[in-house]
C-alpha cells in the first residue's frame, strides 16, 4: 500500500535499553516537540543526502557534529507504555523541500547480513503469531523483509 503511514522498525524494549548507532557518520541531534524526546540523526558524510535515523530516544550522549562509529551507545530508547517498556524506530531517508521519503531498512543492509536478518524478521513475526494466536503479519505481502512497501512520502 503505497499510503502507507510507517516504514520503520519499530523496536519496544525495556526501559533503559541502550541505542546504538547504525551506521559510522556525523550526528545531527533533533527535539520533537509532539513527543517531548529526541531522534538523532546519522549522516554517511557532508552532503547529508541519505540519512539513517533512531527517532525517540532519551538520554542523548552526543551532540551536533560528533562522529560515531556504528555500534556505539548514543542514547536510550524513549519511555512508552508505562515503566517498563520503551520505545525507538530505526529510519532510513532522504529529505528536502520536495518532502521526505522513508525507506525499508533491510534494503540497505549490507548484502552478508541479508540472509541472517531476513531469517531474523521472519522468526519473529512467525514467534509473535504464536504467541497470539492470530496471523497479523502476512509475510508473503512484504515488499522487503519487515515492510509492507520499499518506500513512503512522509510528507
Amino acid at each position: 500500500d503505497p499510503t502507507a503511514s510507517n516504514i520503520e522498525y519499530w523496536f519496544y524494549v525495556p526501559i533503559g535499553t541502550n541505542v546504538k548507532a547504525p551506521i559510522e557518520g556525523i550526528v545531527e541531534v533533533v527535539f520533537f516537540e509532539h513527543t517531548q524526546d529526541w531522534g538523532i540523526n546519522f549522516y554517511l558524510n557532508e552532503e547529508k543526502r541519505w540519512i539513517v535515523s533512531f527517532e525517540h530516544v532519551i538520554d542523548v550522549m552526543v551532540k551536533n557534529g560528533d562522529i560515531v562509529k556504528a555500534g556505539d551507545v548514543v542514547a536510550k530508547a524513549a519511555s512508552r507504555i508505562g515503566d517498563k517498556v520503551a520505545m525507538t524506530e530505526l529510519a532510513v531517508w532522504t529529505g528536502g523541500a520536495n518532502g521526505i521519503y522513508k525507506y525499508c531498512p533491510f534494503d540497505f543492509l549490507d548484502e552478508s547480513l541479508k540472509l541472517i536478518y531476513e531469517e531474523k524478521l521472519n522468526r519473529l513475526a512467525s514467534d509473535w503469531e504464536e504467541f497470539i494466536k492470530k496471523d497479523v503479519y502476512n509475510q508473503q505481502e512484504w515488499a522487503s523483509p519487515g515492510c509492507l512497501v520499499d518506500e513512503i512520502k512522509e510528507r
